[in-house]
Parts: C-alpha cells; sequence; structure tokens
C-alpha cells in the first residue's frame, strides 16, 4: 500500500461486539481524517445517519472545525418520502434530519461556517434529484485529499454491510472532487454536474482516473464494459447489483471467450430487479434476465435482509471490479442504468499490489456467503 492511498474494506460483522468495535473503527477514521482539515471539510453523502456512540464523535469533528473558522459545507440528499425506490437504486430511508438538526444546535460559535448554519446570503442546499439520486459519499479535505468509496456515513453502513472506502492524498484528485461538489452546492440540484469532471494523477506511482455522474454517467457505464471486454484472464466483482445493458452484456461475452469470473452480489437487491426485467413490456427485460441467469452462476449471492425502512441494511454495498490482477474501480457508482443518471462518483486504479488487496477482500465475502 501506498503513503497516500489507504484502504478501509468491511466486512459485515456478525455479533453486537465487533459491529460496534467496527462501526466506532471507522468512526474514528472519520474523525481523524476531518482532524487534519486546516482550511475546508466539503462533504456530499446520500445517507447521514449515526447512532449515538459513533454521532457524538462526528458532531463532534465537525463542530471543531467550524468553531475554528473553517469553511464546513454537507450537500445532502433529501429523500422524496413520497417516492418509491426503483430497482437499480439503493434503498435508505434518507438523511435524518434530527441528525443534521443537532449538527446545526451544536455549532454555536461565531466563526460558523457551514454545516446547516450557513451566512443570510447562502441557502442551504439539500440536493433534490427530482427523480434521481445524489448518491455520492465523499469529504474533500483542505482540497488535499479526498474520502470516498461505497459506504455511506451511517452505523450500518460502517458495521453491517460490506463496503470499501478509500483516501486518496492528491491535489490533482482532490481538485476534482471541490469542482463536483461546488456544482452540487451552487445549484443544489444534480442536472449539469459532473460534466468533463474527468481527470487521473499519480498517486506513489499508481495511476488513478476518476469520473463524476451524471455529466458522464453514459461514459463511465461504458467504461466499464470496456474495461470488461478487455480482461484476457479474470474478472472479479462485488456489487450490490448488475442490471446495465452494457455491462451484462460485457460479462456474458467474457463468459463465453473462456474469462474467469467470480465474485459476489446482494441477492434480494438483483431478485428485485429481475422481477422488473420481467415485468418489462419489451424484449429487453428478457434478454436482460437470460443474460443474468448465464452470469449468476458464477457469482455468489448475499442472503442480506430485505429492505424496509427500519429494518437492519445489511446489504452487500460494494461496487468493485478487479481485471487481470490490475485494473480496480470502485466508488458509489452502481453497475446499473440508475446510476448513469445520479450523482456518482468512481476512480479507477492501475496496480497490482492494490488489486490483489481487493481481490482478498472479496475472496473473503465469498468464502463467507457461500
Amino acid at each position: 500500500m501506498t503513503n497516500n492511498i489507504e484502504l478501509t474494506l468491511l466486512t459485515a460483522q456478525d455479533t453486537e461486539s465487533t459491529r460496534k468495535a467496527q462501526a466506532m473503527k471507522v468512526t474514528k477514521k472519520f474523525s481523524e481524517f476531518v482532524g487534519e482539515a486546516r482550511e475546508s471539510v466539503h462533504i456530499a453523502i446520500y445517507d447521514f445517519r449515526l447512532d449515538e456512540g459513533e454521532a457524538e464523535i462526528v458532531i463532534d469533528a465537525l463542530s471543531n472545525k467550524a468553531a475554528a473558522g473553517m469553511d464546513v459545507r454537507v450537500a445532502y440528499f433529501e429523500q422524496n418520502r413520497k417516492r418509491k425506490s426503483e430497482p437499480g437504486e439503493d434503498p435508505a430511508p434518507g438523511t435524518d434530519s434530527n441528525f443534521l438538526q443537532r449538527l446545526h444546535q451544536d455549532i454555536k460559535v461565531k466563526a460558523v461556517k457551514g454545516i446547516l448554519d450557513l451566512p443570510p446570503d447562502v441557502k442551504t442546499l439539500p440536493i433534490e434529484g427530482g427523480g434521481h439520486l445524489m448518491h455520492s459519499k465523499y469529504i474533500v479535505v483542505d482540497a488535499r485529499s479526498v474520502w470516498m468509496g461505497s459506504a455511506n456515513f451511517t452505523t450500518d453502513a460502517w458495521s453491517i454491510q460490506d463496503n470499501n472506502i478509500v483516501i486518496l492524498r492528491s491535489p490533482d484528485i482532490a481538485a476534482c472532487y471541490e469542482t463536483d461538489f461546488a456544482e452540487l452546492w451552487e445549484s443544489g440540484r444534480i442536472a449539469g454536474t459532473g460534466k468533463d469532471d474527468h481527470d487521473d494523477a499519480e498517486i506513489d506511482g499508481v495511476n488513478v482516473e476518476v469520473d463524476f455522474a451524471p455529466g458522464d454517467g453514459a461514459a463511465m457505464d461504458q467504461g466499464i464494459a470496456d474495461l470488461i471486454t478487455s480482461a484476457k484472464s479474470e474478472i472479479v466483482i462485488a456489487s450490490m447489483v448488475i442490471s446495465s445493458g452494457n455491462v451484462l452484456d460485457a460479462l456474458a461475452a467474457a463468459i463465453r471467450r473462456g474469462v474467469k469470473i467470480w465474485g459476489i452480489y446482494d441477492g434480494p437487491e438483483m431478485d428485485h430487479i429481475v422481477r422488473a426485467f420481467d415485468r418489462g413490456n419489451n424484449g429487453a427485460g428478457k434478454t436482460k434476465i437470460e443474460l443474468w441467469n448465464v452470469i449468476s452462476k458464477e457469482l455468489v449471492a448475499k442472503h442480506s435482509t430485505p429492505y424496509s425502512e427500519d429494518g437492519p441494511h445489511d446489504f452487500m454495498h460494494d461496487k468493485l471490479l478487479v481485471v487481470d490482477g490490475y485494473v480496480v474501480k470502485t466508488g458509489s457508482f452502481n453497475f446499473s442504468t440508475n446510476a448513469t443518471k445520479n450523482a456518482e462518483n468512481m476512480i479507477t486504479m492501475y496496480d497490482r499490489e492494490i488489486a490483489a488487496q481487493f481481490e482478498q477482500y472479496i475472496q473473503g465475502l465469498v468464502l463467507k456467503y457461500e
């Protein structure tokens, strides 16, 4: 592992004590990362809900920075309670308004610039998708370092879901995230964001590319399919869902040409998608079912708890692809058609050591849930 790329690979814990221990470990990492800030903390988050122990530490970390006069802002997704989740989306009850209110109430010092206690000429901006999701989960500190990955800022995400977090210390990569954050913050909408934010940088000898949806969503989806098509020997997947027609086509074609494919997906979430395919009134849904029937034979399903607002959210929540033991894609971007129209982010890393760590992690998930 490099000094400036840090991986946190989370496996759902089985006991109350190990769940608490893992959630607290991530909470402390969050606090330490925010603690590095000397100028700014910018957060774009889909789901922000923490239990009491974790909440106190996170609130303190953010409040301390705001109290010190730093620019601390949180752009969060405001869930439309009347709208039902569509197949391929990330089910969640939405950011806890009471939690955000606590952030506001605890920042009482004069130098507060952010979260919800903004200057009079700046409006609070919950990001409303108008049918799609502000689905990112990232933090940018001082326009120099980025926390990103698949994990929402919830106790479940940090304890009973399978997730990954990547910290990247690179002003070049952070600049792209700052651009995306500014677009979301200024408009308060998803539309028009993420376009032409694609860039790459070398971090400790590792080439890292970054891209954002919805502006580049179609290109990101095609890029996943193209990477699968380029595979010569092995494709490893850990993805909550796989519903993109491009990705399904590419995976099935890879199987036909003899590429080894293995990995894991979330069973109940994919069952939901397959039922939606079956309800379609055209041949596209039937074709996707046929492709999925071929692909799913190579993968293991995690039998998570079917979604309910108040139930445990213990999904296999990763969005990971490793190809030929060298190329890794990960982020908030599900391998779904919906993801192309959401506010999302994804990185691609080219490195054998990093790829091996992700493969070992996915192998552990397969062994746990098979």
